[in-house]
């Protein structure tokens, strides 16, 4: 039980990550949709690697986060 509800946890989080990445990535111009990017690997890469290049710290930050998750 506490094993399902630490990976219901880790879940939401991840979520909101992915939320937060895309209204980030939003208000630099670039919309993201989040299903493809955690279904398809060279979506999710290429926004990523736009999130890595961008001006803003914040984005390089969560980009960087979600590179660890995507691997």
């Amino acid at each position: 039980m506490k094993a399902q509800l630490e990976q219901a946890a880790d879940a939401r989080l991840d979520l909101l990550v992915l939320v937060d990445f895309k209204w980030l990535m939003a208000g630099l111009g670039w919309w993201v949709d989040l299903t493809r990017l955690r279904r398809d690997k060279g979506y999710a890469h290429q926004c990523l690697q736009l999130g890595l290049a961008s001006g803003s710290s914040v984005v390089r930050q969560r980009s960087v986060e979600l590179l660890q998750v995507f691997g």
